[in-house]
């Protein structure tokens, strides 16, 4: 799939979610007039849409479906919403300053930023990503790893070493995504104890940076990481109308749109 096909399936996929918020349910043959594409190219978004939790497939259609999301190997992430992550990426590089010290949270997007990290000097990156150090490894960036449980799915280390190491320093930034955000629950995480390392790395930095594209609102997972309240920006592709964005305002959480 070339890229100019993936950005217009990904835009088509996001007027699918907001189509299907409004209504709560979906018809194959509307949803082909909308978007002037064929059958088998809508079954194959909702197909997708299935897999990452956003609704359930119905006889012809689909409905507004929030079953707690489960989660996807790190490959898998990597393909879905790539423009997207490509620009937050760009958005968040540019909230890094030389000298600083950065915490990494594990995650297709950090991954995204991390490529672009590698042309820094004089920055240390803390991580609980082998990916992400693996990254890094042949450049002027200093790397600590964690230590930890290694999530083989997600290339993700976590649990009491995890912890524990990460209590032991301090950062100026924290850069993170979640798999889900829903205004009630907070912040959520498919592992109960990925979330808590999670929090552990917000605990430790004074800027907390989320960066996550529009398909993760709206969508929750079992482990609760956090309250919404307690993240400083959020750098998201998500459009917004402006009482959304004044209810995150009033909450002292700033967005950036991309």
């Amino acid at each position: 799939m070339d890229k100019e096909h993936k950005i217009f399936q990904e835009e088509r996929i996001r007027g699918i979610i907001r189509i299907l918020e409004k209504e709560k349910r979906v018809l194959i043959a509307d949803l082909c007039d909308i978007f002037n594409t064929t059958s088998v190219t809508i079954r194959k978004d909702l197909d997708q849409l299935a897999k990452e939790g956003a609704l359930k497939r119905t006889h012809g259609g689909a409905i507004l479906y929030k079953r707690l999301f489960r989660g996807l190997a790190l490959n898998e992430k990597e393909k879905l919403y790539a423009e997207e992550k490509e620009r937050i990426a760009d958005a968040a590089f540019k909230m890094i300053s030389e000298g600083e010290v950065i915490i990494l949270d594990s995650g297709s997007t950090t991954t995204y930023l991390a490529r672009r990290m590698k042309v820094l000097k004089n920055i240390t990156v803390i991580t609980n990503a082998v990916n992400i150090a693996l990254e890094l490894n042949d450049t002027d960036v200093e790397v600590i790893l964690t230590g930890g449980s290694l999530q083989k799915k997600t290339s993700t280390l976590i649990g009491a070493f995890a912890d524990e190491s990460l209590r032991k320093i301090s950062a100026d930034k924290l850069f993170h995504g979640v798999d889900g955000i829903d205004y009630e629950i907070g912040l959520t995480t498919p592992n109960v104890i990925e979330a808590n390392t999670s929090r552990v790395m917000m605990q430790r930095a004074s800027e907390n940076f989320l960066l996550v594209d529009s398909s993760k609102f709206g969508r929750r997972s079992r482990g609760i990481i956090c309250q919404i309240k307690d993240v400083d920006k959020i750098i998201t592709t998500k459009v917004m109308d402006k009482p959304e964005i004044k209810k995150l305002n009033n909450l002292g959480v700033e967005i950036i749109n991309v």
